[in-house]
């Protein structure tokens, strides 16, 4: 397994509210995008990389797990990390209302486990295609889901920034009162297969189609990171940009081209 990370504030925001844990030896990795004033954005997706990777290192330790178990691992990791968040919440006011996504990816018995809250996505890139595996936790996917709005109608709506709200307002989250609901899967981890784990500040100002590329192009996972970051800064930079991207490759051909 060969890995790449970034984390970077854009060319627009004061400070980097967006958090990330990777662990290349029990193949554990977060991303997690803060909301919130002041700095309570970066608090609150910073407790949830803390305590999700905490407890998931307490339960990879070398023992087999199956499927739900594996999953219900995540699950336990963000009601931890949903509690912590609105204790602190609840006992500094410049915290208050702070809540963060997370997406979680977890690598065991050939398979990918995948978690996700809010809007941080998860992408797979196999067979030179780029498949995007998360479903946004947001307003505009909301009323799509409802009928109330065309599938089409959001990339047009996102492009010109019609109605920002659609898009920036999440409808979960870790930090909320009526307890997380995430999203969890498995699937089959193929030869050569790349995940990309990404926040909304990277997929909302790169194309899919130009993410794969620049994924598939690239020598190594850290450098189609940094080029990712060159390229979301250069479309505006508009918010924070994290990626962790993981390649199913042998680290004997790490220095190779693909």
């Amino acid at each position: 397994m060969i890995t790449g990370y970034i984390t970077d504030k854009g060319k627009v925001r004061n400070q980097n509210e967006d958090s990330f844990f990777v662990d290349e030896d029990k193949n554990i990795f977060v991303v997690a995008d803060g909301v919130g004033g002041q700095s309570a954005g970066e608090v609150a997706s910073s407790l949830a990389c803390k305590c999700i990777s905490e407890f998931l290192l307490t339960k990879f330790n070398g023992k087999k797990h199956n499927k739900r178990q594996i999953l219900d691992f995540h699950d336990k990791a963000l009601d931890l990390a949903n509690l912590e968040i609105i204790t602190k919440s609840e006992a500094e006011y410049q915290c208050r209302g702070m809540a963060t996504t997370a997406v979680i990816l977890t690598i065991e018995n050939n398979t990918a486990y995948i978690s996700n809250v809010g809007d941080s996505r998860a992408y797979l890139v196999r067979d030179g295609e780029i498949i995007r595996l998360t479903e946004d936790h947001t307003l505009a996917n909301k009323l799509v889901k409802e009928g109330k709005l065309k599938p089409e109608d959001c990339v047009d709506l996102e492009k010109t920034d019609a109605i920002p709200q659609l898009f920036h307002t999440i409808t979960r989250a870790v930090g909320s009162e009526g307890g997380v609901l995430a999203d969890g899967f498995a699937l089959p981890l193929l030869e050569n297969d790349i995940y990309l784990l990404c926040s909304d500040g990277l997929y909302g100002e790169v194309s899919d189609e130009e993410l794969c590329s620049v994924i598939i192009s690239a020598k190594s996972p850290q450098e189609a990171c940094r080029e990712l970051v060159v390229r979301a800064n250069k479309n505006g930079g508009r918010d924070n940009i994290t990626a962790i991207i993981i390649e199913n490759r042998n680290t004997d051909d790490e220095h190779s081209d693909r």
